[in-house]
């Protein structure tokens, strides 16, 4: 399984606007629902749970938030972008601009921490991150995504 082939354009969002991590959740929440045909409610509180063993923000102005949910078939990523930092309770008090959202169904927890952990080593490069930060075109982002996990230069 390769992380762009659970990304949808549909599922991109590229200038939300949230005050912190309990807003921009709800945001991703009430936008993912409808897809994955779950209640933005059970979504949003999945998400939360999570969230309060710990804040998923890895550094760089991105974070990773993801639960398991049941009801769920398939993996779902969700790619929300913010127009200004969200304060997110990451370790260094920086904001998140970011946001990589994965739903997983409980009984893949293999899938699930292996789109974790492609996500977290796209990240990881400096250029992309930028490059994600910039884009604003849907299309051009899964692109970038796409090319970035297959190990291409940007």
């Amino acid at each position: 399984m390769k992380i762009q082939t659970l990304i949808k354009s549909d599922h991109v969002y590229l200038s939300l606007q949230a005050s912190d991590r309990a807003e921009a959740l709800k945001i991703v929440s009430e936008l993912t629902a409808p897809a994955v045909k779950l209640s933005a409610e059970v979504v949003e509180q999945g998400l939360l749970e999570r969230e309060a063993l710990g804040s998923t923000a890895i550094g760089g102005g991105f974070a990773i938030p993801h639960c398991k949910l049941r009801g769920l078939n398939e993996i779902a990523v969700t790619l929300a972008r913010f127009r200004t930092p969200v304060t997110f309770g990451s370790p260094e008090g920086e904001g998140v601009r970011f946001l990589f959202v994965v739903l997983s169904p409980p009984d893949q927890p293999a899938l699930h921490l292996q789109a974790l952990s492609q996500i977290a080593r796209t990240l990881k490069d400096d250029v992309i991150r930028q490059r994600l930060l910039e884009v604003e075109d849907p299309v051009e982002l899964i692109e970038i995504v796409k090319r970035a996990t297959d190990g291409e230069n940007l």
